[in-house]
């Protein structure tokens, strides 16, 4: 009787290459999962492959099998540490919200995580600065830049809150702050909050 064929996380990372490379598909993907959970002859070598193996099979109840997803599925098996829901899941952040606002004297009002914010410049630079407006027709009344703020016409483009949570999660927690808020957060300076009074 032959023994089982261990998977280790080398097998998924390369497979994780694969994807970023052009390789797979994300249906090609699942269908790999699929085979590994669905033979005998498969081992995992610990827990954390188990998961994302059942989470490529099952992208439905899972997270997508998308680009930035496969990066953060990386990261986990090359370091253990799991941002998968930080990236996908809206609800982890409604605390920390919370925690903010109390912290900052605000009074919590959520955004529509399917209404625009205005984006400045590059937001994967740091810092990040936010003011929030008085809401418009589709729009959450926030605007996100980084680097230095321009008075230039075309200087925000438009961005959901959904794809702000996959590129930026960070920021999240401070997208419930009252109209009139400010922040201003850095890597190196750690996080201002303000109500600009003007």
């Amino acid at each position: 009787m032959s023994h089982p064929t261990t998977i280790h996380r080398s097998d998924l990372i390369a497979k994780c290459n694969q994807f970023l490379n052009g390789e797979i598909t994300a249906l090609g993907l699942e269908v790999y999962a699929g085979e590994l959970m669905s033979q005998d002859h498969f081992d995992w070598d610990d827990a954390v492959i188990s998961e994302i193996v059942f989470q490529w099979d099952n992208p439905d109840i899972n997270f997508p099998i998308t680009r930035k997803n496969i990066e953060l599925w990386k990261h986990q098996l090359e370091t253990g540490e799991n941002l998968l829901a930080d990236h996908n899941l809206w609800s982890v952040h409604i605390d920390r919200q919370k925690k903010i606002c109390e912290k900052y004297d605000s009074i919590w009002k959520p955004i529509n995580k399917k209404l625009r914010i205005g984006l400045g410049s590059d937001i994967m630079s740091n810092p990040v600065h936010g003011l929030r407006h008085p809401e418009e027709r589709g729009t959450t009344g926030w605007f996100i830049w980084t680097g230095e703020y321009s008075e230039k016409e075309a200087f925000f483009e438009p961005i959901t809150g959904e794809h702000l949570l996959e590129l930026r999660p960070e920021i999240i927690k401070y997208l419930a702050l009252d109209i009139g808020y400010r922040f201003s957060i850095d890597e190196d300076r750690g996080e201002d909050v303000w109500v600009d009074i003007k």
